[in-house]
C-alpha cells in the first residue's frame, strides 16, 4: 500500500486470515473482534526498505492469557524465546485507559477530619493481587523482566494505541507519558543504554465507531483515517513505529 511509504511486504508465514477480517471490518466501520482465550495465533511477514529485509513477528494472544502471565509472572515460553531473539519490539498501552494510579483505587481509606465525630464507615479488607497495581507500576515490572530475559540491548516503540482517544488529550505522545505514567517514563529515562525507545500515538481506526466517526471521516479511506503521531507531536502514518525500529534496532 503506497501509505506505507518505502516499506514493501515481501511475503507471509502462516495464516494471515485474521488479518484480513480485521481490515474488512475496519472496512465497514466496525471495530476488529477480540482474540479468543486460548488462541495461540500468531502474524509473521518480511518486510523490505529498500535493500533491507527485516522480519516481523506478531504473536497475537488473547488479553486474558497474558494478564494471566503477568499476574503469575511467569513467562509464556513462546514469548519468552521471542524476546530473547529479538532486535526490537513494542509495547502497546491504551491511552485512554493506562493513567497513572490506575488500579490503586482498592487502597484508599476513608478518614475522619481532626476533631470530626463522625466514624467512617468500615472499609472491607482486599487482598492485594498483581493486577491492583497502577498501569505504569505494572508496565515497569512486565519491563524488568524483558531486560533478565535480553541480555543485549532491545529497541523498544511504545505504541499509545487509541491515540485519538487519549484522556487527557495531548500534544506529543512523549510528553503525555512523562505526565501519565511517570514511573515508567523514569525507568525508560534510567535504562535507556538497554532500552532505546520512543513514544508513538496511533489510531488504527481514526475515530469511535461505537460513537460515530465525525463528518469528514465516515466517506475516507480505512487506511487513511488511521494514523500515527511522532514522538515529537507530529503526524504520520501508521508505519512510523516500524520504520524508528528499522533505524534503531541492533
Amino acid at each position: 500500500n503506497h501509505r506505507a511509504g518505502e516499506l514493501r511486504l515481501v511475503r507471509t508465514v502462516d495464516e494471515v486470515q485474521f488479518l484480513s477480517r480485521g481490515l474488512q471490518a475496519f472496512g465497514r466501520r466496525e471495530s476488529v473482534q477480540r482474540t479468543d482465550l486460548d488462541s495461540d495465533a500468531r502474524l509473521v511477514v518480511d518486510l523490505a526498505r529498500g535493500d533491507q529485509i527485516v522480519g516481523v513477528e506478531v504473536p497475537d494472544r488473547s488479553g486474558e492469557l497474558l494478564k494471566h502471565m503477568l499476574d503469575s509472572r511467569v513467562w509464556e515460553p513462546d514469548l519468552h524465546r521471542q524476546i530473547g531473539l529479538a532486535a526490537g519490539a513494542m509495547l502497546f498501552l491504551r491511552a485512554d485507559l493506562a493513567v497513572a494510579g490506575a488500579g490503586s483505587d482498592a487502597f484508599a481509606e476513608p478518614l475522619a477530619p481532626a476533631g470530626d465525630e463522625t466514624v467512617a464507615p468500615a472499609v472491607e479488607a482486599v487482598a492485594w493481587t498483581p493486577s491492583l497495581m497502577p498501569a505504569d507500576a505494572r508496565t515497569v515490572d512486565l519491563l524488568q523482566a524483558v531486560l533478565d530475559a535480553h541480555a543485549d540491548r532491545l529497541a523498544l516503540a511504545i505504541i499509545l494505541s487509541a491515540w485519538d482517544r487519549a484522556s487527557p488529550p495531548a500534544a506529543a505522545p512523549a510528553a503525555w507519558l512523562a505526565q501519565q505514567m511517570p514511573l515508567l517514563e523514569q525507568f525508560l529515562g534510567a535504562h535507556a543504554q538497554r532500552l532505546p525507545h520512543a513514544v508513538f500515538g496511533v489510531s488504527a481506526q481514526g475515530g469511535d465507531f461505537a460513537a460515530g466517526l465525525a463528518d469528514g471521516l465516515r466517506e475516507e479511506d480505512p487506511w487513511d483515517r488511521a494514523f500515527a503521531v511522532r514522538p515529537d507531536g507530529a503526524r504520520g502514518t501508521p508505519s512510523e513505529p516500524v520504520l524508528w525500529l528499522l533505524d534503531n534496532a541492533g
